[in-house]
């Protein structure tokens, strides 16, 4: 939320916790864009710099043996924007219908990071 703070754009906090929605932000006079965060976990066992993100929502299960999935994958209408926070290397952004489909999802150099301009297309 710094960071979009330190990007010229507004930023609004929900209250609850039943939406998947992290927070709101805007550029002055633009329009509210919604966003995921998820913090990127490096992977170690890769040569080359590597995060990886679960795409979607943890449940956990009532009982073991239960075949009720312990994931639930964000569709397209959830939110808008996926931020991925990378730590020291800044954060990548990703639309939700790129990201949907996926359980999923790495990050690496060959990735956009600090990618703030898809925030423009939206506005």
């Amino acid at each position: 939320m710094l960071a979009a703070v330190k990007n010229n754009m507004d930023v609004f906090n929900p209250f609850s916790h039943s939406t998947k929605v992290d927070c709101i932000v805007m550029k002055p006079g633009g329009k509210p864009i919604r966003v995921q965060v998820k913090k990127g976990v490096r992977v170690t066992n890769c040569k080359r710099l590597t995060y990886k993100v679960i795409v979607g929502s943890a449940k956990p299960s009532s009982r073991r043996g239960t075949k009720k999935p312990r994931l639930v994958r964000y569709t397209a209408v959830d939110f808008d924007i996926l931020a991925i926070d990378l730590g020291k290397h800044g954060f990548s952004f990703w639309r939700i219908e790129d990201i949907c489909h996926q359980t999923t999802w790495r990050w690496n150099k060959n990735k956009p990071k600090d990618n703030w301009e898809i925030f423009e297309s939206l506005t």
